[in-house]
């Protein structure tokens, strides 16, 4: 089933989770052919593609997450599928130094803003978190 946005309990299940160390977060995305901004919304009826909508979205969360410690490791279009079939167009790759430095770039002032490029921007995605074994950062 297709998602944008956690479910209440994998929500509260990362929120209250006691690892205080570093995490990775693996995103698997799957972009709309075009953006579908919200009526009413200054992008609305703009004729373009989903991967670029989206693209505001990391750009500007990049900033947020840089700002509590956080770093885009990646951000990068698939380019094919080596091993296994999928369906995703893109993976971003995002580290925090904490699980509170994450829940804090969420509370950015702007977070509210920039989601809408992002809700524009995927159709659905997966969001993978992880405790960094090796990071060479």
């Amino acid at each position: 089933m297709p998602a944008l946005q956690p479910t209440a309990d994998q929500f509260r299940s990362f929120r209250d989770d006691p690892h205080d160390g570093p995490i990775a977060q693996v995103n698997l995305l799957k972009y709309r052919v075009r953006a579908a901004y919200a009526p009413g919304d200054p992008e609305y009826g703009a004729d373009e593609s989903g991967a670029a909508a989206y693209q505001r979205y990391v750009d500007a969360f990049t900033i947020a997450a840089a700002e509590v410690g956080g770093i885009c490791l990646l951000h990068s279009n698939v380019e094919r599928f080596f091993i296994g079939a999928g369906d995703w167009d893109a993976v971003l790759v995002m580290h925090f130094p904490s699980r509170a430095a994450f829940m804090g770039s969420l509370g950015h002032g702007d977070y509210v803003a920039m989601t809408r490029h992002r809700e524009a921007g995927l159709l659905c995605q997966e969001l993978i978190v992880t405790r960094p074994v090796t990071a060479d950062l």
